[in-house]
């Protein structure tokens, strides 16, 4: 088998969250505007409002392309890196116990391991739909493995 790399590039979750970012960074700086003028509640939603706009600032910073920020897949196993703090976990074949596509309005692949955990795989992280169906296919029936033999 052929190693294949299927990279995240979530592009349209990345635009939602700057885009918050700047509504709320807008709200927060409007709140305390009006905290100047007296407005003692003010203070508090401006505060708030700043915080998640820099919140949102730091989600678009992590989900940002880098290298090896994605899935891997080979002979041995799959390494699958973690969206936010991008660490890699390294899965053999033998410890994959099902690969199944879960959930109506936000979709992704679920590998349950032998141990029984589960390591979930949005598709919000792909910005084709194709990558992420691939994706699903190569976890499922990956060449060289048992279930592909048979």
């Amino acid at each position: 088998m052929t190693p294949r790399f299927f990279p995240y590039r979530p592009l349209r979750l990345r635009a939602l969250l700057a885009a918050l970012a700047v509504v709320s960074a807008a709200f927060g700086t409007a709140a305390m505007v009006r905290a100047g003028h007296g407005t003692t509640s003010a203070s508090a939603r401006g505060v708030a409002g700043l915080a998640l706009g820099g919140a949102f600032l730091w989600l678009v910073w992590r989900l940002r392309p880098r290298d090896r920020y994605g899935v891997r897949v080979d002979l041995a196993g799959a390494e699958l890196a973690r969206p936010l703090d991008g660490r890699i976990e390294r899965v053999l074949w033998p410890q994959i116990r099902a690969v199944q596509e879960t959930g109506r309005w936000a979709r992704r692949w679920v590998v349950t391991l032998t141990d029984g955990t589960r390591r979930e795989i949005p598709r919000a992280m792909f910005g084709d739909p194709a990558v992420f169906a691939d994706l699903g296919r190569v976890l499922a029936r990956p060449e060289g493995s048992r279930e592909a033999d048979a």
